[in-house]
């Protein structure tokens, strides 16, 4: 029972993994014509980013892929419910020590080379924590660049990955 359980576990986490890299590089720009890729920015979204009933601190991993052929600028923002970027912010539950939430300031950026992945990880906040202050609700990936992005925020015991969606 057991092995037929983890071989569609494998066969989900394929099929996620497939549509992560073949997703779309993004919104159709106004200059181009219907179905192009338009220009930048690039915004990524995924969510939701926190599971009320979780109880603990688990682990939340996101995986921003460069497909471009040229280096990206890449900023990546954990925001609460409204919006507010939590980055160095005290993740609710954390002990020994307290972890604080990564990315960057709104407005800056950090390179991504092409053909190259960048994995962030950090952990999610406990569900003691009330969805409001520094608590994180959606992840923003904004780039110059075309880019894939997916997470896997594991709420259970074997996770659950997602594949994150564009803003248009």
């Amino acid at each position: 029972m057991r092995s037929c359980y983890l071989r569609v576990y494998f066969s989900f986490l394929l099929a996620v993994s497939v549509i992560a890299l073949t997703a779309c590089v993004g919104p159709p720009g106004p200059a181009g014509p219907p179905g192009s890729s338009g220009g930048p920015p690039f915004v990524w979204i995924c969510s939701p980013a926190y599971l009320p009933q979780s109880g603990a601190n688990t682990r939340a991993d996101l995986y921003i892929y460069n497909k471009s052929s040229t280096t990206a600028n890449v900023s990546l923002n954990i925001l609460d419910k409204d919006g507010n970027n939590l980055m160095g912010h005290n993740i609710p539950g954390t002990s020994g020590p307290v972890m604080t939430y990564p990315g960057e300031a709104n407005g800056s950026t950090v390179t991504l080379a092409s053909e190259h992945t960048r994995i962030v990880n950090w952990l999610m906040p406990t569900s003691a924590a009330a969805p409001g202050v520094d608590v994180s609700v959606t992840v923003r990936v904004v780039s110059d660049q075309p880019v894939v992005v997916a997470s896997h925020f594991q709420f259970n015991p074997i996770g659950m990955p997602n594949v994150c969606h564009q803003a248009q």
